[in-house]
């Protein structure tokens, strides 16, 4: 039995062999030649693209294993019937034909591979085909109905695409492009360089429809790369332009390296930072942009709308998003002083800096229950950015602000050598322990206070901020207490010096009402208009809080309130000051003396020109 099915096996294996043979002997002179493939390929590629076709080389027809023609130096110029397509040009052409043309006589192209070409393209394509009559015909539908092959791929391939002011080369191109001619669908697979990275795309495009003068094509998009993925499902509309629409999902490893990677000026030290973004997005040109999304960006998570134009030196940011938490620390970069040296230090130092200033333009509206910008964690709030050619606005609207609420305004110009910062801002029903306890671990005052403020500075670092504060900040409290007693501490102090606050801290002293206004100069916040109403008596003081240096120099009087009306044959008692506290030192552990009056007026002297009105001014 096996050795019939051996026979019949050998048998007709003979017989096909002996067809070929024969109908190759009798069909022989319709086989195609290499003249007959160079004019059937000449004239198609012609018809199809509208380009001048030249092919300088030779070529070399291969009958076996499959029939392929091979074309050195062949051109394409003057591209006019293929969008974008502007000129080929390939050092070799590889031509595979159907099994068929051994027999029609009529080259049927199954593949073209070329090999080492160089494509150029622009990326201000036309898209529709000059006016006739009141009809435009879509030139990427004719394109797709007329192709007369269904395969091209691309080995080891060069492409250039100008734009209107620049050019981009992808480099290493090899692909794979298969055209439906029938049923207008296109996929492509491959990987290509550029910028020095390799990326790995795939793409397919189903059948193109047509309403009114639009084009529509359903896409589906991937590209992998080490920097970035991305995965695009959704629409293409092609009319004098090209617009996608539909879902993306976007990963980025490293935001500041993927963003100078795609030409956008970063600053150096912006290093890490990983970006993703997912949701319905459109894209057209220049532009792309999120209708509702869900973003990540150093560990801040967002949802709503945002969008990216990116076609200018400084790329525009804008959007409304809504956030859990929102932690700007990253933005606030941690330097070191530069080392003494004889000559001019080399080393800037850039303890607070905001360098992405010089490379964006925002408009951003964030809403946030909880906003961190070191050293303050504040609560619910909403802010409005305002960023155009390094000059930023903010509007704060925050209403969880150390238990109490307020809004402000905070105007940042880096476009100046030494950064200028303006802060206006109002607070009401504040924890006055909450705001101090953001500085400095202990707070002295407790009770609910109103605040407002107009503060300037410059600098870029914290030390000349400190250095050149400017502007005023006027406190008002209804009521509280003071982390001192003060009756207790008088009496001490006549029998001499105190040091350090656990001595004076024995008791709290009750106050109905506390107000004063600060001046910032030097470094410190100077007053000489503090007021603290007590029970009995007003405690008065001027001195200076030495911001940088976390220092006090302060100078405090009880006065006595007189009464209404003296007793019968007494008179009215004298309220003059007996002396002054002199507190002095670091904040944390300062010392505290007893300064004798100079006389019975007040200690407090209004000069001939009022420093608070001087200082104002200022």
């Amino acid at each position: 039995m096996a050795q019939m099915t051996r026979f019949r096996i050998g048998l007709l294996s003979s017989l096909c062999l002996s067809l070929i043979i024969i109908g190759y002997l009798f069909l022989k002179p319709s086989i195609p030649n290499e003249n007959s493939i160079r004019e059937y390929l000449t004239q198609n590629l012609t018809k199809w693209t509208g380009a001048i076709v030249t092919v300088d080389g030779s070529s070399r027809l291969s009958y076996f294993p499959r029939l392929t023609m091979e074309i050195s130096n062949v051109r394409l110029t003057d591209i006019t019937k293929l969008p974008a397509l502007r000129e080929i040009r390939a050092k070799r052409m590889n031509v595979r034909l159907g099994l068929w043309s051994l027999f029609s006589g009529t080259p049927k192209v199954d593949r073209i591979t070329l090999i080492e070409p160089h494509v150029k393209s622009s990326s201000i394509a036309r898209v529709t085909a000059p006016e006739s009559g009141l009809n435009k015909v879509p030139v990427f539908i004719q394109a797709l109905a007329s192709n007369p092959f269904d395969q091209f791929v691309l080995e080891k391939g060069v492409v250039t695409v100008d734009g209107p002011e620049t050019s981009e080369e992808f480099t290493e191109v090899n692909s794979k492009l298969t055209l439906g001619s029938s049923s207008g669908t296109v996929s492509a697979r491959g990987t290509f360089k550029w910028r020095n990275e390799t990326l790995t795309f795939g793409y397919e495009g189903e059948s193109p429809s047509l309403e009114a003068k639009t084009v529509k094509i359903p896409v589906s998009l991937t590209l992998q790369g080490e920097m970035v993925s991305a995965e695009i499902g959704g629409e293409a509309m092609v009319t004098d332009s090209v617009r996608v629409t539909g879902n993306l999902d976007l990963a980025i490893q490293n935001l500041p390296r993927f963003a100078k990677w795609m030409g956008i000026l970063v600053p150096d030290d912006q290093t890490s930072g990983n970006f993703s973004a997912t949701g319905s997005f459109h894209w057209g040109g220049n532009r792309i942009g999120f209708d509702e999304g869900s973003f990540e960006l150093y560990g801040n998570k967002a949802l709503g709308a945002l969008a990216l134009e990116f076609g200018d030196p400084r790329p525009q940011i804008e959007g409304t998003l809504a956030l859990q938490k929102l932690d700007l620390t990253h933005y606030f970069k941690a330097g070191t002083e530069p080392k003494p040296d004889t000559k001019k230090a080399r080393t800037k130092t850039v303890d607070v800096d905001f360098p992405l200033l010089h490379h964006l333009n925002i408009d951003l509206r964030i809403s946030t229950t909880e906003l961190t910008i070191p050293p303050v964690t504040l609560g619910q709030s909403a802010i409005s950015f305002s960023l155009e050619s390094g000059k930023l606005m903010a509007d704060l609207a925050l209403f969880d602000i150390c238990d109490g609420n307020g809004n402000g305004r905070l105007e940042f110009d880096a476009t100046v050598p030494d950064s200028a910062i303006r802060l206006t801002a109002k607070m009401t029903d504040v924890s006055a322990r909450s705001c101090i306890e953001i500085f400095t671990p202990e707070s002295p005052l407790e009770g609910t206070a109103s605040l407002s403020a107009d503060v300037t500075s410059k600098g870029r670092t914290a030390r000349e901020l400190f250095k050149s504060l400017g502007g005023k900040l006027s406190v008002a409290m209804n009521a509280g207490q003071a982390d001192v007693d003060i009756a207790k501490l008088m009496s001490n102090l006549k029998t001499g010096p105190i040091k350090g606050w656990d001595t004076v801290r024995t008791s709290a002293t009750p106050f109905q009402a506390l107000k004063g206004d600060f001046f910032f100069r030097n470094g410190g916040a100077y007053t000489d208009s503090l007021t603290i109403n007590l029970e009995k008596a007003d405690l008065t003081g001027e001195g200076t809080i030495d911001l940088a240096g976390s220092a006090l120099d302060m100078r405090l009087k009880l006065i006595d309130h007189p009464p209404a009306k003296a007793p019968p044959g007494e008179e009215k008692p004298d309220p003059s000051p007996v002396g002054a506290i002199v507190i002095k030192g670091p904040w944390s552990q300062p010392s505290f003396s007893l300064e004798p009056a100079k006389s019975s007026a007040h200690f407090l002297e209004p000069p001939v020109t009022s420093r608070s009105a001087r200082l104002d001014n200022n």
